[in-house]
């Protein structure tokens, strides 16, 4: 008879989690930390990867975005205009923000969520109220719980999030186990950096056995640019 995980006969619904990104072909987010990778598209020299990715979010059936506070921080500190504007998902009905330690002063809120956590500030929970966002708290340790962050989300309607964040946010959903495919858009450069943010940001993994093993499904040249989907292989426990 085989048993079945504690945790396994827990776990409750949660959306299906994409990342999808455009990054340098050596898998940098950005130029260097602190710098906006929009510079790439206002240079024109991210080989339209920017607006390709972008492009994938309907395409994958994303009903939502899904970003950390961090990488906002970074754009509103380091903004630039683009003179032509990205494509817009048509699919996602709202911006979800994953925000644990209550950092964000908010200026727009429509379609916004805010997750955070149940030991966030009383005075961030009050600017959240007044400003009517809506918003979860989920786990009340050093940072959020993920896992139940998405069945809460599940809970509300949502089927397949798309996250567009940096490095440490991709990196953290990474580590929780809880993606299913990774959408990587490459544009033609080359940035390197002992710092710079990559696709993937978190702690070491102590072992080969941790690593994430991933299926190619999809690699379309697109210009210079290439556009690699795969789907993340699931592990059986032994």
């Amino acid at each position: 008879m085989e048993l079945i995980e504690p945790k396994e006969m827990m776990r409750l619904k949660r959306p299906e989690v994409v990342i999808n990104v455009f990054a340098s072909m050596d898998g940098r987010m950005t130029t260097a930390p602190g710098h906006n990778v929009m510079e790439w598209t206002s240079y024109g020299v991210d080989g339209m990867a920017n607006d390709e990715a972008h492009k994938r979010y309907d395409e994958l059936n994303c009903d939502a975005l899904v970003s950390g506070s961090e990488s906002l921080i970074v754009w509103s500190s380091d903004w630039v205009e683009l003179e032509n504007p990205i494509t817009t998902p048509q699919k996602s009905k709202a911006y979800i923000v994953f925000d644990g330690r209550g950092r964000m002063d908010w200026a727009q809120t429509e379609g916004l969520i805010v997750v955070t956590k149940e030991n966030v500030s009383q005075a961030y929970i009050e600017q959240l109220d007044t400003k009517g966002i809506t918003y979860i708290k989920a786990g009340d340790g050093e940072k959020i719980d993920i896992e139940l962050a998405l069945e809460q989300l599940y809970e509300q309607g949502f089927r397949r999030l798309g996250i567009s964040g940096g490095g440490t946010i991709n990196g953290a959903f990474l580590r929780a186990g809880v993606v299913d495919e990774i959408s990587v858009v490459l544009a033609p450069l080359a940035i390197g950096g002992k710092t710079t943010p990559t696709i993937f940001d978190g702690e070491n993994l102590e072992s080969i056995q941790q690593a994430v093993p991933l299926q190619l499904v999809k690699a379309k040249p697109i210009g210079d640019a290439v556009w690699l989907y795969y789907h993340v292989k699931k592990q059986v426990m032994s």
